[in-house]
């Protein structure tokens, strides 16, 4: 008699793109698109992925960043222009859609807040955004005081650094009631702008711009405390670029309380830092120079109280560094550069997934283990699907987001996800489970997440939200194919029972879904198909109605197929509006003969 052996399909997962179809494991997909779990309603459930529609359009250029700064009000660039979206996300009318500026570089948008305000970051400009108007940093840009203690002639105590983001200083001096002459802390200067004699603001003086000193036509008189300073000079004095090297930066990340800015191609390998609370003052002394210019930082990333620094791949092997907070005596708080002992360059973006350092390198997706002090570790995230991933369009500039556990990383019109919730060893690192989407028609640029909900921002002017059972009116193709399946015996020929399989699915309003077979012998043939609906009064189909509020059902499903090597089984929709669920399963076939050489 026949050795029955039956195919179990269960803890479901998503794609290995590595192995052979023939060599998948069963409870992974060779080929499976638009599939993911939902832990929101059912995580031991694999199933279509939400639709999206088109939320708005508002022009024809480029998304280039989405920002939900308070309840309901996103700021949105596109092309070269930024708008205040009150009521987001609904639909945006002349009424709550506000044009802010049309002088944005098209270019993706750093967004951040501190106290109250949004600060916008392009690659060309520094805008500040307090949730009535909109300005260049220099509208609020710190002015430091650069001397105190300072006598008519010179000398007195260094205070504060040169804020790069605009030329005013301040110097502070002790009158001795006899001079005249004020000399600066600077010479060629550019303009004396206010002068102030015990607080009370004055203009009888005259001033030498080369020698940087200010003649008063009579001399300030002593302060009423010995040694107090009453004389206060704000001036001018520009440098060459000094604001454009934080206004050239295209990346941002906060970290200790600060700003941390990177990304300008004239200084690729440098990070700048704000002071503290104020994104407003960057010293002209708070940079730090992470390897050589030959290489430029790619990333920034905090995690584990550390500002992580991934630079692209280079022939030091210098690509990782980090910086962890410091008290110093003489300079207060500092972050010193370190540098890391993995070596594989960035290839685009790199995030905290859920305290998993992990960056895009050539490779793959990587992570770091290991601890700060010792070794540091690399080890690879996204084996099951490199051979698709790095061969994607555009690869190198990838984004990436973190959405209801789940790694995401967009990239010419896909999207692989990562599961946090799904993990497995593979040699000496811990890598995930991978699904796979496809945004077919809406020419993806940037992913935002919003209280759980996805949106994409589109190259042509499109904000589309996943919230439906279809692609903007077009049908939601997903599957998930089982591996090419031996039943364990390769070189043995089988035959299915006549009682064929059974699959568990997910009840789902308006839900569909059709079982296909193929095998070593013959293409794909569908097999049947059943409605799993459930009960939904809101959207209810009145053609396949079925009264039931359990969250699973079964389809019984006969194959007939003798003298097969290979069977896999696929799972699908390809009907509006028809989503599914897959639970599970099961399969059998008897154990034959040997196949004929």
């Amino acid at each position: 008699m026949a050795t029955s052996i039956k195919r179990q399909y269960i803890d479901l997962a998503g794609v290995d793109f590595k192995n052979d179809e023939s060599l998948v494991n069963l409870n992974r997909s060779p080929d499976a698109l638009n599939i993911y779990k939902d832990y929101t309603t059912e995580g031991n459930c694999i199933q279509s992925r939400p639709g999206y529609r088109k939320l708005a359009e508002l022009d024809t250029n480029s998304i280039n960043g989405i920002y939900i700064y308070s309840t309901n009000k996103a700021l949105v660039h596109s092309g070269t222009k930024l708008y205040l979206w009150n009521n987001f996300p609904t639909v945006p009318s002349t009424q709550n859609l506000i044009m802010l500026s049309e002088t944005m570089n098209n270019n993706r948008t750093s967004f951040f807040s501190f106290n109250n305000k949004v600060y916008i970051k392009d690659g060309t400009n520094y805008f500040v955004y307090d949730g009535a108007n909109l300005n260049q940093i220099t509208s609020e840009a710190f002015i430091p005081t650069t001397t105190i203690n300072r006598s008519p002639s010179g000398g007195g105590t260094l205070y504060q650094d040169v804020n790069l983001l605009q030329p005013k200083r301040i110097n502070m001096f002790c009158a001795d009631g006899t001079s005249k002459d004020y000399y600066l802390d600077s010479t060629e200067i550019d303009s004396v702008d206010e002068v102030y004699i015990n607080d009370v603001l004055t203009t009888q003086y005259t001033v030498s711009l080369l020698l940087g000193k200010i003649t008063f036509e009579a001399a300030p008189e002593k302060p009423s405390r010995d040694g107090e300073d009453n004389v206060k000079i704000v001036y001018s004095k520009s440098t060459v670029g000094y604001i454009d090297r934080i206004k050239k930066c295209k990346i941002t990340q906060i970290f200790d309380n600060r700003v941390f800015f990177t990304g300008n191609n004239d200084f690729p390998n440098v990070l700048f830092h704000s002071e503290l609370q104020n994104p407003a003052y960057v010293s002209d002394l708070s940079y730090y120079e992470d390897g050589t210019s030959e290489s430029a930082i790619k990333s920034v990333t905090v995690g584990n109280n550390i500002l992580w620094v991934f630079k692209e791949q280079n022939q030091e092997n210098a690509t990782v560094f980090y910086h962890i907070p410091t008290t110093s005596q003489t300079y207060g708080r500092i972050y010193p550069s370190k540098q890391g002992n993995v070596s594989t360059g960035c290839y685009s973006t790199s995030i905290n997934f859920s305290d998993d350092i992990v960056f895009l390198s050539k490779y793959g997706l990587e992570g770091i283990t290991g601890n700060i002090d010792e070794e540091q570790l690399l080890t690879h995230r996204s084996s099951l699907i490199d051979n698709k991933l790095i061969n994607t369009n555009n690869y190198n500039n990838s984004q990436m987001i973190e959405w209801q556990g789940y790694l995401l990383v967009l990239c010419d019109g896909y999207i692989f996800l990562a599961d946090s919730r799904q993990k497995f060893q593979n040699i000496s690192s811990v890598e995930y489970e991978w699904y796979l989407w496809n945004i077919k028609n809406s020419k993806p640029n940037i992913l935002k997440e919003y209280k759980g909900k996805l949106y994409i921002g589109s190259t042509d002017g499109c904000i589309y939200i996943f919230d439906g059972t279809n692609d903007d009116g077009e049908i939601l193709n997903a599957y998930w194919t089982t591996p090419m399946d031996g039943f364990g015996y390769s070189n043995l020929l089988k035959t299915t029972n006549k009682r064929g399989g059974i699959a568990k699915i997910k009840t789902i309003p308006n839900g569909k879904i059709k079982i296909a077979e193929r095998t070593n012998k013959k293409d794909e043939k569908y097999i049947t198909s059943k409605s799993a609906t459930g009960f939904d009064y809101e959207n209810i189909d009145y053609n396949n109605f079925e009264y039931t509020t359990k969250n699973e059902s079964y389809i019984v499903f006969k194959i007939k197929e003798k003298k097969f090597l290979n069977i896999s089984l696929r799972f699908y929709t390809d009907e509006l509006d028809k989503p599914f669920g897959l639970f599970s399963a099961i399969l059998e076939a008897f154990i034959g003969g040997y196949v004929k050489r």
